[in-house]
This record gives C-alpha cells, structure tokens and sequence, in this order.
C-alpha cells in the first residue's frame, strides 16, 4: 500500500512552505509537539536540502490538526499514525469505530463512579437518622477480596494487581471489613466489596475475590471514637438484638467504612455499617 506521507510529498513540494515555528503559531500547537509528531511518522515534512530544516506545507498542517482530533478523542499516537497513514477506507471507519468503542466504555465508566459517589453521599446523608438504629434488611449480593488481616498487608504481585484494580474502581468499591462466621479469634479482615450488578457491569476481575449472594441480615450503622482499629465487641448491639429475638447467626458478617473524621475534643470519629447474615425464613420467601 503506499504511504501517505510519501505520497502527498511527491505532490506538495511546489506549496508555500513554513518553518517549524511558524506551523506552530498558524496552528496554537507547540514546535516541541510538531517535531515529536515527525519522530514517530505521524506528520513527516519536507527537509531544505541545503540545511534540513523542516518545511511544512497546508497539507501537513491540517494532518497535525487531524492528530489533535485524535488525541481528543482518546486514539495512542501508535493509532493516530496508523489512521492518518497507512489504511484504506475500509481500515479507517473500522479504526474510528475501535474508537467509538473505546470512548463508550470510558463514558460508562465515568457513570459507574458517578453512581458511586452519589451512593456514597447518599449514604452520609443518611447518618443522622440512621445511627445507632438496628433494622432487619436485604442486603445486596456482593464480591469482595481481602487486602489486609489485622494490621498486615496481603502479599504477593496477584494481591496487589487485585488491590489496584479494586482501588481504581474506588467509591464504586468501597472499603470493606469482614469477620469470618469459622473465625474463633474473630480476625477483622479489610479489602474491597462491590455490588454484584455492578461488578458484573464492570466485567471486573474476580480470581480473587468471593462472592455472597443476597441475604437476610441484622443492619446497624455505628460510630466508634478514637480507635485505630474496629474490634468485634464493637458489633455487641447487634449482637444483643440477634439474641433478643433469637436470630441465628447464619454467615460472615460484613460492612463498610462510611467515614474516618474529625470529632470534638479533638477525638477521631469512625462510622461503620455492618451486615449480620441471619436465618430468616419469612424473608428469604420474599
């Protein structure tokens, strides 16, 4: 296939030629930018043959107006060579269609963690009247992975390739803590829950994550004071009304970080919510 620089070079070299310089003013882009797109092949120009300079024509400026289009629109300089210089008609509405594609993923994204950040407002909106009040609720199905035990860090490059992804996804994944229901010594382990609609949404990786499907559980949001960790004594309310209307512990109890803030008195404020999965017949018939 013949090459578009190569090809409109053969028949440019009688245009008014510009410098670097003045391409640049002409068209409100850097010369350091203009001179990078000639070192990859994107915009190549003519050379003086006496002291090659480079000598860019009308042509070459608007290919250097058309690789500012495709930068907008999210193509890699490897794509915007490849679009501008060696494709077919066919070749070059498949590769805006790639990138279609790649823009619709990225806006949906964008609405995944919009969605994320209105939950999470929602949710401190809720605090005043919420706090300290025990509910029987559904709680939604879930994936979630563990990054920390107590106060040490999960290991191991496939535990932090799983931790980065679940932090990008941040507050559509949120801080997650659990105590295992087999568990004697009741260790708090933290990592990263999410949804199970959206995770799916999301096609996110879950080698290393376990998934919980929807349950009946005890629902309690609470705030602890100048503790650095949670401890399972802080879930005794909870637990007294399980006892209270003879509920059976009945999984690993889950729940989230709401807020680590300042108090008065300069104390340190930590808001949680909890999920204790219950057996509860009535409900799971709903």
């Amino acid at each position: 296939m013949k090459n578009r620089i190569r090809a409109d070079q053969e028949k440019t070299r009688n245009f008014h030629q510009y410098t670097v310089g003045e391409m640049a003013s002409l068209l409100s882009m850097s010369a350091p930018t203009i001179r990078f797109y000639d070192s990859q092949g994107a915009v190549v120009p003519h050379r003086d043959q006496e002291n090659q300079y480079r000598r860019y024509t009308v042509v070459d400026g608007n290919y250097l107006i058309k690789m500012k289009e495709l930068k907008n629109i999210g193509a890699s300089l490897q794509e915007s060579v490849q679009l501008l210089n060696n494709v077919d008609f066919k070749e070059y509405c498949e590769g805006f269609r790639k990138l279609e594609e790649a823009e619709e993923k990225r806006l949906e994204r964008q609405r995944l963690l919009l969605n994320g950040f209105r939950q999470k407002i929602q949710l401190l909106k809720s605090l005043d009247s919420e706090l300290n009040r025990i509910t029987i609720q559904r709680r939604p199905a879930v994936w979630r992975m563990d990054h920390q035990i107590e106060d040490h860090f999960l290991t191991g490059e496939k535990t932090k390739a799983a931790r980065t992804e679940w932090t990008d996804w941040m507050p559509a994944a949120e801080l997650s803590f659990l105590f295992s229901k087999d568990d004697p010594d009741h260790h708090l382990h933290w990592g990263f829950a999410m949804e199970a609609e959206m995770a799916e949404s999301l096609g996110l990786d879950r080698q290393d994550s376990v998934y919980y499907p929807a349950a009946s559980c005890v629902h309690m949001i609470f705030r602890i004071e100048d503790q650095v960790f949670l401890h399972y004594e802080n879930l005794q309310p909870a637990f007294s009304y399980l006892k209270k209307h003879a509920f059976v512990l009945a999984g690993d109890i889950l729940g989230r970080s709401i807020a680590r803030v300042m108090g008065e008195n300069n104390t340190i404020n930590h808001y949680y919510d909890v999920w204790i999965p219950i057996q509860d017949e009535e409900m799971e018939q709903k």
